[in-house]
């Protein structure tokens, strides 16, 4: 399996909803996707780039706390506005 990070490819690609950094495990970039469009549901990530995570990455900062879902216990739950993501 193999992690993906999905960011916008360009600014106009941004989602109205703030995220902007989706990191999935798959076992290739289709799978990925899919499960990060699942995580956050609403406005599709088809605009968005997949950098495949491994060795020779450079490091990276999101500004903001990561939100995983209800299902899991180690990201935050919650988003900035209060509520869950869709999945």
């Amino acid at each position: 399996m193999s992690i993906f990070a999905f960011i916008p490819a360009a600014s106009h690609q941004r989602r109205s909803d703030g995220i902007g950094f989706i990191l999935a495990e798959g076992a290739d970039e289709a799978a990925a996707r899919s499960a990060a469009q699942a995580l956050v549901g609403g406005p599709s990530i088809a605009g968005f780039i997949g950098v495949l995570i491994g060795a020779g990455v450079p490091a990276v900062a999101v500004q903001g706390l990561p939100v995983g879902a209800r299902s899991q216990r180690i990201w935050p739950l919650l988003t900035r506005g209060g509520g869950y993501l869709d999945a």
